[in-house]
């Protein structure tokens, strides 16, 4: 199955600016508010869960996020409103508590709740964005961002964010990344939003369905390859002892997943083995996590053949690539693998076991 959706390694929240009008929606004779018919509420799990805040200077902070509730709007709240290559998109807009449960001031504290990503079943990640002005009949927009300047510990505030997903495409999960990543090693706090996973499921190619991927062959140009996924296997920490892979300290606490991908190649020409790189272990939470490779040759890692390292593949053979994949988070489980495609975004996926 092909996911339309974007892999992104960037700070959640970089592109969130502050809203400029705020209210529940379209007003009545009464002056009580009225939304829109078009706007649904979404079940996303309330509630508070206590995160680190990690801000630009790399400080951290004990917050806690308190999710109040989550709406989809209209494309009709977009229009006019937003840059052109936005139009057409779908806002959601998500109610949230922040508390400072920590000792220190946080200053900023506008970014305490940026480290939120909200995920599409596709696992795009939801883009923060500014929408200016009301909606027709000049009632303003439902969501604004409220926050104080500072925020002393014990003090709170509540406040809305707005994202924008493609039209067509639910909504999977809210996430919050201690580090500030999307994609990287840091602890992460998941609200899960009903009936996300079942509609991220539906269609998902199978574990042993070969599926034709863009490969980049360099100077021979993109190739679509046969590729499936062999298997999925669940390590330990002490499968990665003596490798020399860059980790940050929160995956070196986490729990490795080996995932092994079959290429044939089809071509006419040798191929070079490199495509391991292009693999992601998808998780329930909605987490593209990118996979890590020794490339020595002849490393042995329990659960992760590496002979394919710095090798040839002649026309009509196959190889089997392996990545290693850190889970930081033990309530996050992996769910698909996705294959980002060269020269084309998105994402082709399988459905995961774990062994």
């Amino acid at each position: 199955m092909r996911l339309s959706s974007y892999v992104k390694k960037a700070a959640v929240g970089a592109l969130s600016i502050p809203l400029l009008a705020g209210c529940a929606g379209e007003q009545r004779a009464d002056g009580a508010a009225e939304r829109p018919a078009s706007w649904t509420d979404l079940a996303v799990r309330t509630g508070a869960q206590d995160v680190v805040h990690t801000d630009t200077d790399h400080r951290s902070y004990k917050v806690r996020i308190t999710v109040k509730g989550l709406v989809r709007g209209s494309q009709e709240d977009m229009r006019g409103r937003v840059d052109e290559e936005l139009t057409g998109m779908v806002p959601h807009y998500l109610t949230f508590e922040v508390t400072n449960t920590g000792g220190k001031k946080i200053p900023a504290a506008y970014m305490a709740g940026t480290n939120l990503a909200l995920n599409g079943t596709d696992w795009t990640h939801g883009e923060k964005v500014s929408v200016s002005g009301g909606r027709p009949g000049g009632a303003d927009l439902p969501c604004a961002d409220v926050a104080p300047t500072t925020l002393s510990p014990g003090d709170s505030y509540d406040t809305c964010m707005t994202y924008v997903l493609p039209e067509g495409v639910g909504v999977l999960s809210l996430t919050h990344n201690a580090d500030g990543y999307l994609d990287e090693g840091g602890a992460v706090a998941t609200w899960p939003v009903e009936g996300g996973l079942e509609a991220a499921s539906a269609g998902l190619a199978e574990p042993g369905d070969s599926v034709r991927v863009r490969w980049d062959a360099r100077e021979d140009g993109v190739l679509e390859l046969p590729a499936k996924v062999v298997s999925v296997t669940r390590g330990s920490a002490a499968d990665l002892a003596g490798l020399d892979l860059d980790l940050n300290e929160n995956e070196r606490r986490g729990v490795p997943h080996f995932v092994s991908v079959t290429y044939t190649n089809t071509g006419p020409k040798d191929l070079y083995a490199d495509q391991a790189d292009h693999v992601f272990l998808l998780t329930e939470g909605g987490r593209q996590i990118r996979g890590k490779t020794p490339f020595v040759p002849d490393t042995k890692i329990p659960g992760c053949p590496s002979d394919w390292v710095a090798r040839m593949i002649a026309p009509g053979d196959s190889v089997t690539e392996c990545s290693i994949h850190l889970v930081t988070d033990d309530g996050d489980k992996p769910f698909a693998v996705g294959f980002a495609e060269a020269d084309r975004p998105g994402l082709v996926a399988w459905r995961t076991p774990v062994h």
